[in-house]
Parts: C-alpha cells; sequence; structure tokens
C-alpha cells in the first residue's frame, strides 16, 4: 500500500510540474519573458505562489525547464522524419518540410521561441537557448555524415558548416513567414529555396549528375 501511495504522489507531483511548465509557457506567449511572473503562473495553475516552490527552486528554474520544453519539440519533429527512408538530401528536404510545417501550425511556440533566443538579456537563458541550437546544428550534421558513408555527400564536404547554411536558411523562411509572408513565401518557394541550397552543398559529382532531392518545382 505505502508503495502505491508513493506511485501516486509522484504521478501527482509530475502532472503538476507539468502544468506549471504549460501554464508559464502559455503566459510568456500572451506577455513575453518579462511579463511571465510566478504569481500569474500560480494563477493559471491555481495554486498559491509558494505552493510552487515545492516543485521548482525559483522563477529562473521554471522558465528554462519551460523554454527547453518548447525548444524540444520542433527538435522531435526533425527527428521523427530523420529516421524515415530516402537519400540524405532527400531526409534533409523532408526536415525541411516537416520544420516549416510545424512553425505555420505552430505561430505562437515558433514566435515565442526566436523572440526569446533574440532578446534574452539572463546569461543562463541565452547560454541554455544556444546550446539546444546547437542541438539542432548536430542533428544536421550528423545527418550529412551520414550522407557521405551513403554516397549521397561530397567526401570532402565540411557537414558542420553545411548544417549551419541549412540552419541560417531555415531561420530566415521562419522569420519570413512570422513575419506574416507566407502568402508570398509559401511552401513550395520555401522548399524550393532548401532545394537549392542543397543542390549547391552536395554537388552533382556525388550523384553522378542526378536530382538530388526530387523533382518538385517552386510555384
Amino acid at each position: 500500500m505505502a508503495t502505491g501511495t508513493g506511485r501516486s504522489k509522484r504521478r501527482e507531483r509530475g502532472e503538476r510540474r507539468a502544468q506549471i511548465l504549460e501554464a508559464a509557457l502559455s503566459i510568456m506567449k500572451e506577455r513575453g519573458l518579462e511579463g511571465t511572473t510566478t504569481r500569474r503562473i500560480a494563477e493559471r495553475v491555481g495554486i498559491t505562489e509558494p505552493a510552487l516552490y515545492r516543485h521548482f527552486r525559483n522563477k529562473k528554474e521554471i522558465l528554462l525547464e519551460a523554454l527547453d520544453e518548447l525548444s524540444r519539440r520542433p527538435l522531435q519533429v526533425l527527428l521523427g522524419v530523420g529516421d524515415k527512408e530516402g537519400t540524405v538530401p532527400e531526409r534533409i528536404l523532408g526536415m525541411s518540410e516537416a520544420f516549416y510545417g510545424f512553425v505555420m501550425d505552430n505561430p505562437e511556440d515558433a514566435l515565442l521561441l526566436f523572440e526569446v533566443m533574440t532578446a534574452a538579456r539572463d546569461p543562463d537563458i541565452r547560454e541554455a537557448l544556444g546550446e539546444k541550437f546547437l542541438d539542432y546544428i548536430l542533428v544536421i550534421s550528423e545527418m550529412f555524415e551520414m550522407g557521405k558513408e551513403e554516397g549521397s555527400v561530397r567526401e570532402d564536404l565540411n557537414t558542420v558548416v553545411a548544417a549551419w547554411q541549412i540552419l541560417s536558411l531555415a531561420v530566415t523562411l521562419v522569420h519570413a513567414a512570422l513575419m506574416g509572408l507566407g502568402d508570398v513565401l509559401t511552401r513550395d518557394k520555401a522548399l524550393l529555396a532548401v532545394r537549392e541550397m542543397l543542390k549547391s552543398i552536395v554537388g552533382d559529382a556525388a550523384t553522378g549528375g542526378r536530382e538530388v532531392v526530387g523533382e518538385r518545382s517552386g510555384k
């Protein structure tokens, strides 16, 4: 009985922590980082401020874990697509398409993530987001390394630089979408930009002159 009670309490504690983090994210989307106070978080969850500190040491810990969860969501999307079949360039194009789709389907998440990345003044928050950004670079870089092994990517390619190129383009496309230019920068045009960059990165030599990322054309 004691063991069952312990499991129940741990489950309740985990559920409460998740509620607190979701409340913090919701308020950040509404009021920004500076407007996300412990009072507002507690009110949103329906608990007192002191009760927050049964689950987190301080406000910064709440914000860091909430932002970590936020930045993990698009990364999980990329990893899911990256595991699918196809050549590495094709899979990277699929990852780009999935990332663009995530932004268009979750504009508030994307806006908050980029807002915090560019405006956060707290060094701990900036460092944490920087580390998460490097996770994206690592995922793409490792994909290019796999491309070398399968012969779809040049053997002399600097995969880290290539990953930065792809992610930099993704950031540009996301910013355009968040500025309301989605009707101008359509999905097809965004993917055409990624496709052209991929062609310049991997080159024709690695593929014997074959189209490396499909035959779709931008519109």
